[in-house]
């Protein structure tokens, strides 16, 4: 805040071009700060910070890496970069996996930015910097979270920089890694640099900053720094660091490592499993007749007990499913997550008649996480959102229409007869409204209303029913057509991060 005390004040250095210059410090000193300045996110009201050439390009890699993400892969992340660039597509695709060569990114190309380790989200970070081919560039500890292997080859790729005249500042606490691979080290305090030397100089005059091996020789062998010093001054012999990998940016590519994203799997149709011939057989025919039971047994006065048996009817493929499958308490909440979602977005909308996203919801779960799912996500939603517009005899007709409609969803997708596509989607949940969801919930309006059912009765109900059901169906369509994308690809997402739903 302004009326806080400065966090950089006296702050004076002078970088050279093709030079890697670190600064440390403790937490807090103003070291973040003082990159901001320099890469002109934040400007100074006092002093001045001057380039040698003000066309010379500046890149920051910030202290968390995820900042940069905004793409759903890592080829697409750094492919994005490429988009201003004026170059062919082959030229920025093997631009690309060069560098997707270099910083070792070679089995993450077709993963989500964010469900990166720390280590990996550096790695991808320093890569999209790099493709931006800077004259500068700023590296807000660059090194954490990366293992030992590839952070030799991170200095090897910082100095293959240099010899191309880039000049590279790290802010960092890795001060084993500043005294190895840099050409100045400078001490942050206060707001300003306190001290300033060649790396050798710099740590051996330190108590406290300094690295391990300078502690443990102090007194012993004078001016050690590095293990390699110690092992030198023992043993007479100096140890050389392997470059078993090339550092430049000119690196042979495998062919089959210039593809935009791994190649989905094609899979065939799947045969309908015993638990999904269950899960049928339990829709068709034990529901139905339990609904009808209710009606003729205890004259629709006991919707209750009705609606929590069909629940535990519809709950038994699922939980059959579910011993197959072995599934974590990950699915679990996933499912039940949907089904509150489902039951929210209907309440959240209870001022418009039959204009609900829960259709679309269902048909969403059915399709990504399978029938079962579908089905038992449409009947417990209508079961908990009831509770807030009125329980009825209708409760349990409902419940079927609802759950029909995500088991049906279920069914097809897997078939591959429903395409997971927008418009696709949108088509679909038109139709299943009215060819699902709307004869059950009609005829149930018949068998509470007369004690005679005739398909006459059925057909007026269907008529009288219609605009209803229209409504209700373009706004299934729409919200499919909006959410559909989106939702679907959070769940893939979900699904492929947390290894669910995999027989």
């Amino acid at each position: 805040d302004k009326n806080l005390p400065d966090v950089i004040k006296s702050f004076n250095a002078d970088i050279k071009k093709g030079e890697i210059y670190a600064i440390l410090g403790g937490n807090g000193s103003g070291k973040t700060t003082a990159l901001s300045l320099i890469s002109g996110i934040n400007k100074p009201y006092r002093g001045k910070i001057t380039v040698s050439n003000e066309s010379l390009k500046i890149a920051m890699l910030p202290q968390n890496p995820k900042a940069l993400f905004v793409e759903k892969t890592v080829y697409d992340e750094l492919y994005e970069i490429l988009s201003d660039v004026k170059m062919s597509k082959p030229q920025k695709e093997e631009t690309v996996c060069k560098m997707i060569s270099l910083c070792r990114l070679e089995n993450l190309v077709s993963r989500h930015p964010y469900d990166l380790s720390g280590g990996e989200a550096q790695r991808v970070a320093l890569a999209k910097v790099l493709l931006t081919n800077p004259d500068i560039i700023l590296l807000d500890e660059p090194t954490k979270g990366i293992d030992a292997h590839f952070k030799k080859k991170f200095a090897r790729i910082l100095r293959n920089l240099k010899e191309y005249g880039v000049t590279v500042i790290i802010v960092s606490h890795d001060v084993e890694f500043c005294a190895e691979y840099t050409d100045r080290c400078a001490l942050f305090f206060g707001g300003n640099i306190v001290s300033e030397n060649t790396p050798r100089e710099f740590f051996s005059g330190k108590s406290f900053y300094t690295t391990a091996a300078n502690r443990m020789s102090r007194g012993i062998i004078e001016n050690a720094v590095l293990a390699d010093d110690i092992i030198h001054a023992l043993t007479d012999h100096k140890t050389e660091n392997e470059d078993d990998e090339d550092s430049s940016f000119e690196v042979n590519i495998p062919e089959e490592k210039i593809k935009k994203k791994e190649p989905e799997q094609k899979r065939s149709k799947k045969k309908m499993s015993k638990i999904t011939l269950i899960s049928i057989l339990t829709l068709l025919l034990l529901v139905p007749a339990t609904i009808i039971a209710g009606k003729y047994l205890f004259q629709d006065r006991k919707y209750y007990f009705i609606s929590l048996l069909m629940i535990l009817e519809l709950s038994v493929p699922f939980f059959l499913s579910f011993e197959k499958r072995k599934p974590s308490a990950r699915e679990i909440v996933l499912i039940s997550s949907l089904a509150a979602l489902t039951a929210a977005g209907r309440i959240a909308l209870f001022a418009f008649p039959q204009f609900k996203p829960m259709s679309a919801l269902v048909i969403i779960t059915g399709v990504c996480l399978g029938a079962e799912s579908g089905f038992l996500v449409g009947a417990l939603s209508l079961f908990a959102s009831n509770f807030f517009l009125s329980q009825g005899p209708w409760t349990p007709w409902q419940m079927f229409g609802f759950a029909l409609i995500g088991f049906m969803s279920g069914i097809l997708s897997n078939l591959k007869i429903l395409h997971k596509n927008r418009i696709s989607m949108t088509v679909f949940g038109f139709f299943a409204v009215i060819l699902f969801y709307s004869p059950v919930v009609n005829f149930g309006n018949i068998m509470m209303t007369y004690p005679y059912p005739t398909w006459k009765l059925f057909k007026t109900s269907m008529l009288m029913g219609l605009p209803f059901d229209l409504i209700h169906a373009v706004s299934t369509a729409l919200f499919l057509f909006i959410a559909f994308p989106v939702i679907a690809e959070k769940l893939e997402r979900v699904k492929t991060k947390y290894r669910l739903l995999q027989n």
